[in-house]
């Protein structure tokens, strides 16, 4: 029967944490690994017993190593250990074991005495009712691809010897996925599945280090899974994440990001109409994901000094305050329809949020095609929905808990969704505030590493968004990753950030907001160079940019030397691609927290990675020094 599995290596924590976290996210199988199982402080039988009370099946034990094709003693030694696990397996209640190919530099090189082997095995345990899956570890000594292990696994010949398939390492070597739908489901023991970012790296420190849930790498799993379920396979298809991050995280967020994951991509598979049985999986039916037309608007949650600052730091960049809320302590300012929302509230979630986070962005919002259907999707998804405090007659906004417990409100892009502008904000001038920014072009997520994956699934599985490969680039105090997702129509876009490195622009932001949140809100402007001029006598302060960066340019680039004179001048930074060029400056950072980009496209649909570097370097240089002034 179809089942989502897991594995209880994929989480961090005790055993017993491990299948609480498990069966709680929506899993109803687990494949147990024996280490999880040697630190455990009771019996096997009490294992089985937890288990079943948080209904769970266990479908596996793994892993048995260096098996088939051992020479002498060795080869014997492995019949008595295997026996010792066929004990376990029966106080387990476990029929299937999980045999890698071998690794050892021992290993004789010749097939027909590895099948005996793995025919003597499963005659063993056939002998009392239990199950073989063979696997090709892609670092085997003589087997690393699916295609030699299904060799051995027909020449052994026996009915309870089956082949375990898995996504990681069929893809990490290049191996063919679409003739796996050839092989008899039945004789496939289980199907295994983990994504991985594709790095060029070997397989082994990719595999123990980098593991991923689908989605969240680049390794063609959908395809995969529609292979292994084409051949008429139902059983449990379980996930085997190594990753250090993951086992460093609370483990019910894990749980909840594989079951996530593993949703997500059922519902890819279902559109395509290819795979049969594929509706009867969890995920399938989801309520289809709204279409998001634009950020409604972005909130602060401020007070003080702290809130007459920010205000006049987007009064230097063109926004112009045109309404004060009706009991609230907020005020909206506007220009071209880019809203931004100023939350001095004493008391209710933005002030709490402020007291934990400082001025920092609580809630942005998301005008979208359907409401209830996307709160459907979240709730189906296991997220957090959110409905706060209103006073009479105020518009209810629903909302998603996003990150570091921020909201992400939405709102239909209707009319009728709209007009709680008009119902909680009372004008003071005309609601239509012209100025030379004219949308927003992107937000960035600064987030913990451990956090990382867990929101990139988030953004694609909940809301539907879309992601990009990741970038990697150096800070001066250490390195720099970043992923984009985006929505299918590109109108959000949302780059994920992550860096190594304690003392990074990116590692300076967590601490000084004691935690994730947006650390950037790029602005699009038809003229940035006039735009700059005019900031710049309003009072706005950007970012300084080494007369080198320029120099470097001119080498690069055939650029007229008076436009580049007028960047240099401006700060202004430059990339192009093959389509077009890019115009893009940074305000200097709100108190080491967040700061904004104001951008100009020309033809050009990428974000500037090439600048990151530059930038980097410039905050990190600024920030040192208004801190050895102060």
């Amino acid at each position: 029967m179809f089942a989502w599995s897991i594995a209880t290596v994929c989480l961090g924590g005790t055993l017993e944490s491990k299948l609480s976290a498990i069966a709680k996210a929506g899993f109803r199988a687990v494949e147990l690994f024996e280490n999880d199982l040697t630190f455990f402080n009771g019996r096997p039988s009490d294992v089985r017993r937890m288990a079943d009370d948080l209904g769970l099946s266990i479908v596996a034990l793994q892993p048995m190593r260096d098996f088939e094709g051992m020479p002498g003693a060795a080869r014997l030694r492995n019949f008595e250990r295997a026996e010792r696990k066929f004990d376990l397996m029966d106080e387990l209640g476990v029929n299937l074991l999980c045999l890698c190919s071998n690794v050892s530099p021992e290993a004789i090189n010749d097939d027909r005495q590895a099948a005996a082997d793995l025919a003597e095995l499963a005659d063993r345990a056939g002998a009392r009712g239990l199950r073989i899956g063979y696997e090709a570890l892609a670092w085997g000594t003589h087997i690393k691809d699916w295609m030699q292990a299904w060799h051995l696994v027909e020449l052994a010949d026996r009915p309870n010897l089956g082949l375990v398939l898995d996504s990681f390492h069929a893809c990490v070597r290049g191996n063919p996925i679409a003739p796996m739908a050839d092989l008899p489901g039945d004789k496939i023991a289980l199907v295994q599945v983990a994504d991985a970012p594709g790095l060029l790296m070997d397989a082994l420190a990719l595999s123990r280090h980098h593991r991923c849930f689908p989605g969240q790498g680049d390794l063609p799993v959908d395809a995969f899974i529609e292979a292994c379920l084409a051949t008429g396979y139902r059983g449990p298809v379980s996930l085997e994440i190594f990753n250090d991050q993951f086992r460093g995280a609370l483990p019910g967020q894990i749980a909840l990001d594989g079951m996530r994951a593993l949703e997500a991509c059922a519902e890819r598979i279902a559109k395509t109409g290819r795979t049969p049985d594929i509706e009867r999986l969890p995920g399938a039916h989801l309520p289809a994901p709204s279409t998001v037309s634009k950020v409604e608007f972005v909130e602060f949650a401020t007070a003080g000094p702290e809130g007459d600052k920010l205000e006049a730091v987007l009064r230097g960049l063109g926004f112009q305050k045109v309404a004060q809320h009706r009991s609230k302590e907020v005020v909206l300012l506007r220009q071209n329809g880019v809203n931004i929302v100023i939350n001095r509230e004493r008391d209710g979630f933005a002030h709490s949020f402020y007291l934990v986070h400082g001025t920092s962005v609580c809630a942005m919002a998301f005008a979208v095609d359907h409401v209830d259907r996307t709160l459907d999707r979240a709730n189906a998804l296991g997220a957090t929905t959110y409905h706060g405090r209103i006073g009479a007659g105020e518009a209810t906004i629903p909302a998603v808990r996003g990150v570091e417990g921020s909201l992400i409100y939405l709102i239909s892009d209707t009319p009728e969704g709209l007009g709680f502008w008009e119902r909680d904000f009372v004008f003071e001038q005309s609601a239509q505030v012209g100025g030379p920014i004219t949308g927003i072009d992107h937000l960035s997520n600064t987030v913990r590493r451990p956090e990382f994956f867990t929101w990139l699934t988030f953004y694609k599985a909940v809301l539907g968004f879309e992601d990009v490969p990741q970038v990697e680039v150096a800070d001066p105090y250490g390195a720099f990753y970043s992923r984009c997702v985006r929505t299918p129509n590109r109108s959000v876009q949302i780059p994920l950030n992550v860096s190594d490195g304690g003392a990074t622009v990116l590692a300076r932001f967590l601490d000084a907001t004691s935690g994730s949140g947006v650390q950037q809100i790029a602005f699009e402007t038809p003229d940035l160079f006039s735009f700059v001029e005019k900031a710049r006598s309003e009072g706005v302060t950007f970012l300084p940019i080494p007369d080198n960066y320029y120099a470097d340019l001119a080498a690069r680039y055939d650029l007229d030397p008076a436009l580049l004179e007028q960047m240099r001048s401006l700060g202004i930074l430059y990339d192009r691609s093959a389509t077009g060029e890019f115009f893009h400056i940074y305000t200097e950072s709100f108190d080491d927290r967040f700061f904004f980009e104001v951008l100009e496209r020309r033809d050009y649909d990428l974000f500037g990675a090439a600048n990151t570097p530059v930038r980097l370097v410039a905050q990190a240089r600024s920030q040192d020094a208004r801190r050895a002034i102060s």
